[in-house]
């Protein structure tokens, strides 16, 4: 294969959409209101929705696809079609789609997981539960648990300011809905809650989730488990700043050698073309009849040649040529461009598509993998690093060097420590979890603003967005509660984010 790196040099110089106006709105053909739980088989089958929402929220052109492009590491071709061009350009506005697609399938999964929540504690507190159905129906309530949890999160993170102890109260989360309740007035509708009630929220959930989900965690799960609450725990406690709950949880996976590292170059691009492997927390349930969204559509596309959306020339530099990551994560291919000309450059190739979920053209469909073991890497060494002292900070660069070496077996260890560290810790955490949803909230984290990445060649670029300098201070580090939310709630009309 065609080195990737020297490559780049070379050519450097030539949906779903589910809308709602009532809050907890649900498709009404869909879920009957009345007596929509009163057995276990009820329950099951209404987690099978519960799942097929939650594929959509990680798998979604609105949410993740998005994110990606408002951060720093994609560049459209000249052949771009605009998708997306409003988070790229920094130019969202309270109108939109992306934003408000992503604010209404949270709260479309947050009405299924209330209906689940609801009905089973109700069937509980009836005694309508026969005994031998009762820990089959305190897993589905763990897991209506979890994925509750996960879309607040996904909430906060995206249309709120970062969490800080010392702030949460004054500022506003999002309304905090807990019922099931499609036909309420909209005078009962709630508002913003703050920040510190939101999280509050979500650790609340976390915490009824551990007490019911049972579910033990394996390698490849394609639905919850205790391992993979344990990892969303982690994931949760990192952006709260709570830096010893993120190292409690993200060493108690890694310790547990279930999940070992994966450092032989067939099997990590098996892992990512086949689904399989023993890094893998937790990848959704997909098949040809229920796939979630093909999101390898949007990087390679080997009948057309018509991809519009390709990596950075930076961030393919920062591989070393024996790290396996490279020749997985990348490749090059014949892409169109709009002179007429065809030329090789790289593409990414994270979703290459399972052959197991097509027949035929390949759809670039992947199972969502949504919790793996190098993320838990990446958090224990960021969370001992930020916890400070030079005992921490061999801790992180030890669990980050187990990391590294797992995907470069020609590393040597060497230590270094404070601004080198953290920023061999944040390279590290790019080149791992690349493209697949973290970098701009990582960058918000971060909070030091950035500038876009060098494209591989400028003159097959998008004209608009190049080299793109964005501050630490810009209000779409927020987006914007959609504006057909705020006329349908009168509880949040004076409630927008600042700067729409």
């Amino acid at each position: 294969m065609k080195k990737i790196k020297s490559l780049i040099l070379t050519s450097a110089c030539i949906a779903l959409t589910l809308t709602s106006c009532d809050m907890d709105k649900y498709p009404y053909d869909s879920i009957p209101v009345e007596n929509a739980v009163e057995s276990l088989s009820d329950c099951q089958n209404l987690r099978n929705g519960m799942y097929r929402d939650l594929r959509i929220i990680s798998s979604s052109f609105s949410g993740f696809m998005a994110q990606e492009m408002q951060a720093d590491c994609l560049i459209p071709t000249n052949n771009y079609g605009n998708q997306w061009s409003n988070p790229y350009l920094w130019d969202m506005e309270s109108s939109d789609s992306d934003a408000t697609t992503v604010w209404n399938n949270n709260y479309v999964t947050i009405a299924q997981c209330n209906l689940i929540i609801n009905g089973i504690l109700r069937l509980e507190s009836e005694g309508k539960l026969a005994s031998e159905d009762l820990a089959d129906a305190k897993n589905i309530l763990g897991e209506a648990y979890m994925v509750r949890a996960m879309c607040y999160y996904d909430l906060a993170t995206k249309f709120c300011n970062l969490y800080d102890a010392n702030t949460a109260e004054e500022v506003l989360g999002v309304p905090l809905v807990d019922t099931y309740a499609p036909a309420a007035d909209n005078s009962t509708f709630p508002p913003r809650s703050s920040l510190a009630a939101t999280y509050s929220f979500i650790l609340s959930d976390i915490g009824n989730a551990e007490s019911n989900l049972s579910t033990t965690g394996s390698q490849g799960a394609v639905y919850l488990t205790t391992d993979a609450l344990t990892a969303f725990k982690a994931r949760v406690a990192l952006w709260m700043k709570d830096y010893d709950t993120a190292l409690t949880n993200a060493t108690a996976l890694i310790n547990s050698q279930k999940y070992p590292l994966i450092s032989n170059d067939q099997e990590f691009k098996q892992m990512w073309l086949n689904d399989t492997g023993s890094e893998l927390i937790c990848q959704l349930f997909a098949s040809k009849q229920e796939l979630p969204t093909a999101m390898g559509s949007w990087f390679l596309d080997e009948i057309t040649r018509n991809q519009t959306i390709l990596p950075a020339a930076d961030i393919i530099m920062k591989y070393e040529e024996t790290d396996i990551r490279l020749n997985t994560y990348f490749t090059m291919a014949p892409v169109n461009f709009a002179n007429g000309a065809t030329y090789e450059v790289a593409c990414v190739n994270k979703y290459p598509g399972n052959p197991e979920l097509y027949t035929g053209a390949n759809n670039y469909t992947n199972k969502v993998k949504i919790f793996r073991i190098a993320e838990m890497y990446l958090i224990a060494a960021e969370a001992y690093f930020m916890k400070g002292g030079a005992t921490n900070e061999l801790n992180a660069y030890d669990t980050l060097f187990q990391l590294m070496s797992a995907r470069d077996a020609s590393l040597r260890s060497q230590p270094v420590s404070g601004e080198i560290l953290k920023q061999l810790i944040r390279t590290e955490r790019l080149k791992e979890l690349c493209y697949e949803g973290f970098r701009w909230l990582d960058l918000k984290r971060y909070g030091e603003g950035f500038t876009r990445m060098a494209s591989q060649a400028d003159e097959l670029s998008y004209n608009f967005g190049l080299n793109l300098q964005v501050s630490a201070n810009d209000h779409q580090w927020l987006w914007p509660i959609p504006q057909d939310e705020i006329e349908a709630n009168p509880q949040i009309k004076n409630q927008q984010n600042p700067g729409y």
